[in-house]
């Protein structure tokens, strides 16, 4: 597609699949492409329910509701909207919907190239039509929207990544606080609807029986989340339970559903669209699968499970079993819990918060890449005591620029970092993940993408029952290493952590090969008295900042 260069693209439109579930599945897609045309202008149309998903992504540029039973409907709507898009002067329309009307807007617009499958009558609708490749057994839904914007020269790995955006972590815990969700809270998430038919749903009852079971192992707090279209569902499943849920059908929108399925320890779930959020936004999921190809739109991510039990009418695709539902009702509660408990021992050992993530590996084996480990408070950002308003941010001179080097070198950047101010009850644990996802957004802004952000609210001694425990995640012990080692393919041995206190340099100790750095701001300056007079061990190297001591590893050890 010579006429597709990069240089000759000002501006894109995407038009966006009409579900949840798809609409995450084309966010790899919309990263190539944004990969690919780093200069464009790309803007989303998306039917309402699905379009306030894009709001934060840092592919999309700008989000348009499409409006098809409103404003944009019938003849009249579709050419409004044309005219709409004309005066924006798009050079390349991508359609991911495979239905005619997805083509017709582009081509009323008379946007000059319009690229998508030739299906459904639409090929002259099209410039560029993209063969479909064959549909093979086991090949996921995600890479027939990969394949499109392959064909324009994009590239890019299949995992799905949602950012977290603040307001939607803000919105997701005052909704909970109001519900009496204590901010610390265990929680797990129940998704026993599904929209698309009964086919997909597994019994009220057994949802209810697992549901129990883990509230009463893991002393968690039930959410029970649906659309208000689900609350029968919902409330039958609440009145199975013997222990108490919170019952939230109807109350979140697309915009909080991120921030609240990031608050849980693990969603529960139907093959559902909540099901392919809690996975983009790093959330270990178990998915309960029937008459769907799991194969085919399973979720994805390192944390993803799924239960089915094979019989030979498996996968159907119908709405309504004809006979008498036996993929599902063969699933046992038995199953499902062992399945579940496995999961979370597998994520979350020592009962700390799951990092907030940006950029992970897939769940398929990927080639290790070293990190560099980074404390917060006093290494990137100025130590403020305990930091609780995300406005107080403020950087270290120098900072950005030196995660952009080490990003630029090939490490990832994962943050690691002690809150014992929760425990203290100085600051929520709300609070630091409104901080870490605001420090994520600002460096964002700065062109440098943190892949992890892990804390402890832990403290050995001090504070609250509930935060007061020796947590192996505090540093110096080695928790938030190996969970970030479980989420990434990671090359310990090639890899750094730089930080303000003599903790930080211990961790390195666990883990042959990796580099310590002593930074001197923050706490630092009083840390180094202490290596100094032989108080505390010493580490590879000390430094006046972040930006110094990144200089002289990338010039030495990290070259």
């Amino acid at each position: 597609m010579r006429d597709i260069e990069p240089g000759r693209i000002r501006k894109i439109l995407v038009r966006e699949v009409n579900w949840v579930g798809d609409a995450v599945l084309t966010l790899p897609a919309l990263d190539a492409l944004d990969r690919r045309f780093p200069e464009a202008e790309i803007v989303v149309v998306g039917r309402p329910w699905v379009a306030g998903l894009f709001g934060g992504q840092g592919s999309v540029d700008r989000v348009l509701a499409y409006e098809s039973a409103g404003a944009h409907g019938g003849l009249s709507g579709r050419w409004a909207l044309a005219r709409r898009l004309r005066l924006d002067g798009f050079d390349l329309a991508l359609l991911f919907p495979n239905s005619f009307d997805a083509a017709v807007v582009p081509w009323l617009a008379g946007i000059p190239r319009r690229v998508g499958y030739p299906t459904d009558a639409r090929r002259l609708l099209l410039t560029h039509p993209v063969r479909a490749a064959a549909r093979a057994g086991g090949r996921h839904q995600v890479f027939r929207y990969l394949d499109l914007v392959r064909a324009l020269g994009a590239s890019g790995d299949a995992l799905p990544r949602l950012t977290v955006t603040a307001d939607a972590i803000r919105t997701a815990d005052d909704l909970l606080a109001r519900q009496g969700v204590a901010a610390g809270a265990t929680c797990i998430a129940v998704n026993p609807g599904s929209v698309y038919g009964n086919a997909k749903r597994w019994l009220p009852e057994r949802f209810a029986a697992v549901a129990d079971a883990l509230a009463v192992r893991r002393g968690a707090q039930v959410l029970l989340v649906g659309s208000g279209g689900e609350m029968g569902v919902l409330q039958s499943v609440a009145r199975a339970m013997r222990e108490p849920a919170v019952v939230l059908g109807g109350r979140t929108d697309i915009r909080m559903l991120p921030g609240l399925l990031r608050r849980a320890r693990l969603l529960l779930t139907n093959d559902t669209g909540a099901m392919h959020v809690a996975a983009a936004v790093g959330t270990p999921v178990l998915a309960v699968f029937g008459p769907t190809d799991v194969d085919a739109t399973g979720p994805l991510g390192p944390w993803c499970r799924s239960v089915r039990v094979p019989v030979p009418c498996s996968p159907c695709l119908l709405r309504e079993c004809p006979i008498d539902h036996r993929c599902m009702t063969g699933i046992t509660v038995e199953e499902v819990v062992r399945t579940a408990e496995e999961l979370l021992n597998e994520t979350q050992p020592d009962g700390c918060p799951a990092g907030q993530l940006g950029e992970q590996s897939a769940g398929r084996p990927a080639p290790a890449r070293p990190a560099a480990f980074l404390d917060r408070d006093g290494t990137i950002i100025e130590d403020l005591g305990y930091l609780g308003d995300p406005e107080r941010i403020q950087f270290v001179p120098g900072a950005q620029e030196a995660l952009r080097a080490l990003r630029a070198s090939g490490y990832r950047l994962i943050v690691v970092t002690n809150q014992a101010g929760v425990a203290r009850g100085l600051i929520t644990e709300a609070d630091v993940r409104r901080v870490n996802q605001r420090l994520q957004e600002l460096l964002a802004d700065a062109g440098v993408a943190l892949d992890a952000i892990y804390y402890c609210p832990h403290h050995p001694e001090a504070g609250s029952p509930e935060y007061r425990q020796a947590c192996t995640s505090r540093k110096p012990g080695p928790g938030m290493i190996e969970r970030a080692r479980r989420d990434f393919a990671l090359d310990l041995g090639r890899s750094v952590i730089i930080g303000d206190h003599s903790s930080d340099a211990e961790v390195a100790r666990h883990f042959a090969g990796m580099r310590s750095i002593m930074v001197l701001t923050g706490h630092g300056s009083g840390q180094y008295e202490k290596v100094r007079t032989g108080e505390v061990p010493p580490p590879d190297h000390v430094a006046a900042d972040l930006a110094s001591a990144v200089a002289w590893f990338l010039q030495g050890p990290g070259r």
